[in-house]
């Protein structure tokens, strides 16, 4: 099984040089190669030959492992393959930009050119840079490749590693989850996640930090520095939901070996009155959590219908139509509760039409 884990690099100054130095050659070629296919008819395969004649004849690019010059090329070509992918499916995406400073932040290693040596990583070219190991890799892992990332001034390594998963002891517990924005979560056996409103909580300091952008002149070194303390914010804002995310998922995957979750198409909740709220739970990638930590600890996760699952009865089945400012569930057969708990034991109840597992496992940053 594939798992990236990614760790926080401390570089000294010198080592920060350096990366941005590869991150900015990097970019450079790829600009240069979108600038040939524009030109010319010529593939993938023709581009790679070239980059070995672009370190003979260029010194610069001398310092640089021929596998990040050449997984520039294979970027490039991704980039072409889903913009004619996109096109054939009759929708109208943008054709393939060139990449200015801020928007290349990535450079990849194959299988070799790096090593990891306790907490530091051995980076061809570069050297042996402090890392920050939050969490060991497993003990039987093999890594595969290696993602240098760059985001908002810091440094990460993102590291594939190969390993076989440990599956947790069997669990017969079952659970319904409905996903809400007043909690996070209503449970069928009556808990309740709390919405930690992230987002909504750093209104203010992300408002401080616009107003600051707003008032610098364009192009000035102060609206740069601006727009790093504004993307700093938004960096923590996305790493509080993350981390928030992350633990509710493996609570709820270390308790329960069956998770029943609504097949919700959160990209068109995500269009409505309450789209800054929908985005602000993050929904989708908790899904995506708890599908990938099911497949890795041997669990089971169901997606089912999602249709009047807050608008039927737990106890008799009747659908009496409610409105969303009506929080509480009450039928004229007695039954009265949370109308989320309500919801969530419908959920659970339709676990045996639709009984099977999330898809495939993908690959995952954790």
């Amino acid at each position: 099984m594939l798992k990236t884990y990614r760790y926080r690099l401390v570089p000294s100054c010198k080592q920060q040089a350096a990366l941005q130095h590869t991150l900015d050659l990097c970019r450079n070629l790829y600009n240069c190669a979108l600038e040939q296919r524009r030109m010319q008819r010529t593939t993938p395969v023709a581009q790679m030959r070239e980059v070995t004649e672009l370190k003979k004849e260029f010194t610069d690019y001398q310092g640089v492992h021929v596998h990040v010059l050449q997984n520039v090329i294979k970027k490039l070509d991704r980039s072409f393959e889903n913009f004619f992918r996109r096109v054939k499916a009759g929708q109208k995406p943008g054709f393939p930009r060139f990449k200015g400073k801020d928007r290349f932040d990535s450079f990849a290693f194959n299988n070799t050119g790096f090593s990891l040596a306790g907490k530091y990583l051995q980076i061809s070219k570069i050297g042996a840079i402090k890392l920050r190991l939050s969490r060991p890799l497993p003990k039987d892992s093999t890594i595969k490749s290696l993602i240098v990332r760059r985001s908002s001034n810091n440094w990460y390594a993102c590291l594939v590693a190969d390993y076989t998963p440990q599956t947790l002891p069997a669990s017969e517990l079952c659970v319904g989850l409905d996903l809400g924005i007043e909690n996070f979560a209503a449970l069928s056996d009556g808990s309740f996640i709390p919405n930690p409103r992230i987002y909504e909580k750093a209104q203010a300091e992300l408002r401080r930090a616009q107003r600051r952008v707003a008032r610098r002149k364009k192009g000035s070194h102060r609206r740069k520095r601006a727009v790093e303390l504004l993307r700093k914010v938004h960096e923590r804002i996305a790493n509080r939901r993350l981390d928030i995310l992350h633990k509710e998922s493996t609570k709820l995957i270390q308790k329960y070996g069956t998770i029943v979750v609504e097949a919700l198409n959160v990209k068109g909740l995500a269009q409505g009155f309450l789209a800054k709220q929908v985005q602000d739970t993050s929904w989708a990638r908790f899904i995506q959590l708890l599908s990938y930590k099911a497949e890795e600890a041997g669990r089971r996760l169901v997606k089912v219908d999602c249709s009047y699952t807050s608008q039927t009865c737990p106890e008799c089945g009747v659908i009496k139509k409610k409105s969303l400012s009506n929080r509480e569930h009450n039928c004229e057969c007695g039954c009265r509760m949370r109308r989320d708990t309500a919801a969530a034991k419908i959920i659970l109840g339709r676990i045996a039409p639709l009984g099977e597992n999330v898809g495939a496992f993908s690959p995952c940053v954790a």
